[in-house]
């Protein structure tokens, strides 16, 4: 008993360059942000550097805007997920945030 299986040669090409592609590993960078300002350029920064690869802290904006339990004063602390764990030593320096350690850490 024989058992013929036709394919064409492009769809196996193109199911092995999937196996050949292998995301990133995301690191998550923890830091105390204040305003809703600093919030987008940094927002900004990851779309301009990692374009949609990347993930934030949802809700933020909204702590920011409107902490109604907190004094405007006190800095916010939020994550985001990223390829590349050296945007979170980039991004202290340029936008003057403080990077703070993950918690349980």
């Amino acid at each position: 008993m024989s058992v013929e299986i036709e394919t064409s040669a492009s769809s196996m090409s193109e199911s092995l360059n999937l196996l050949r592609v292998t995301p990133l590993p995301m690191h998550r960078i923890y830091m105390e942000i204040d305003s809703v300002d600093v919030w987008y350029k940094i927002v900004r920064e990851a779309n301009s550097m990692f374009g949609r690869n990347w993930r934030g802290q949802s809700r933020v904006k909204r702590r920011l805007a409107t902490p109604v339990w907190l004094s405007t004063s006190d800095p916010q602390k939020v994550w985001f997920d990223v390829p590349d764990e050296k945007f979170g030593t980039w991004v202290a320096i340029k936008y003057a945030v403080t990077l703070v350690p993950p918690p349980g850490k």
